[in-house]
């Protein structure tokens, strides 16, 4: 099977790595070249830790049709700042009826379709999967270590009517997915701003100080700042339940995924192994991805639905003064997601097809 993989960072190498050692053709597709600059020479990636070995790239390169002109699927790795122009820029190269997979998509199957759509490129399915598969982190120019490997992940296609078909194609290489029933369900379920920005917001001192030491969650949590979560978290999963989706709280579904146990939020990110060490790469750039993407659409939302989201809108306002940005003005919102006006039974009904 021929993949490539749009983002060269820790994720993208990581899922190089796991893919690789199974046996595909792998290429790499960075935008800057510094960061592939080794793997450009070389092709060549050590891969650490839960799996381990070495494999041969098929293509690293900064040029888009040299990685995705061959690919059956295109998985998309880079931070949601990159989804457009990864999907821009890939689709007049892409061949027909492959597969886009965008990995912890926040929205992205919703804020994108319509570039399928305006470039007559609807052989090709859009899909999407709740988070990583994999926790990893770049060790040397040409070495990724995995930390952690998912023991499940959701995928859904954007129409749901393909998920199935998706799900088919990539569970050969992704033994963990299982489908959802459509996009919202996995947008929805990403967890990461419910720790990521909480545990920032608290912590923006020592994330100054030290961006490039600061274990991320160890160091970062505390029982306080658990409970700050664990409001945000209550929060979301309300507006799961009123539009009637099957899914879990955060902490329930890091302790399925990675088989942590503990009964509060503090305990269960304090035994979390697979991010004990794990120093987030420019903090304060992941914090700025989970509001414009993640909790400024999610209040957006939950407003339409007449949902609670005090506490969303508290850290999304005490985050603009932060920063001087206006998150509220720049961030994705129901129009942009095409879903604007519509109730529960009408957002069903169009992301399902």
């Amino acid at each position: 099977m021929k993949v490539a993989i749009l983002g060269g960072g820790s994720a993208g190498q990581g899922i190089a790595g796991y893919l690789g050692l199974q046996g595909c053709t792998v290429s790499v597709y960075n935008r800057t070249p510094q960061r592939i600059a080794t793997l450009r020479k070389t092709k060549t990636l050590k891969v650490s830790g839960l799996v381990e070995g070495e494999i041969s790239l098929h293509t690293v390169s900064c040029d888009m049709e040299d990685v995705v002109r061959d690919a059956d699927y295109i998985l998309i790795t880079a931070r949601a700042f990159g989804h457009e122009g990864c999907v821009r820029e890939s689709l007049p190269y892409i061949k027909k009826h492959a597969t886009i997979c965008i990995f912890t998509p926040y929205f992205a199957a919703l804020r994108l379709h319509s570039l399928l759509e305006d470039t007559q490129r609807e052989d090709i399915t859009l899909a999407e999967t709740t988070l990583l598969p994999l926790a990893s982190q770049v060790i040397a120019p040409d070495a990724v270590r995995i930390s952690g490997i998912k023991s499940k992940m959701r995928i859904a296609a954007f129409p749901a009517s393909r998920t199935e078909k998706v799900f088919n194609s990539l569970k050969p290489l992704l033994p963990q997915l299982f489908p959802g029933k459509n996009v919202l369900e996995t947008s929805l379920e990403n967890y990461n701003p419910v720790f990521h920005v909480p545990i920032a917001h608290y912590n923006v001192r020592e994330i100054e100080e030290r961006p490039d030491s600061f274990i991320f969650y160890h160091d970062g949590i505390s029982p306080k700042i658990a409970h700050i979560s664990d409001a945000l978290d209550t929060e979301r999963m309300h507006c799961i339940s009123t539009i009637g989706l099957p899914l879990s709280a955060a902490c329930e579904m890091v302790k399925e995924y990675y088989g942590v146990k503990g009964d509060t939020t503090y305990d269960i990110i304090k035994q979390w192994k697979a991010v004990e060490s794990y120093v987030l790469p420019d903090p304060l750039s992941y914090v700025r991805e989970e509001l414009l993407f993640g909790l400024v659409p999610l209040s957006s939302l939950c407003e339409q639905l007449g949902c609670k989201a005090d506490t969303m809108n508290m850290l999304i306002t005490s985050w603009s003064t932060l920063n001087q940005e206006p998150y509220w003005k720049e961030g994705i919102t129901v129009t942009d997601l095409g879903i604007d006006g519509m109730n529960r039974d009408e957002i069903i009904s169009y992301v399902e097809g």
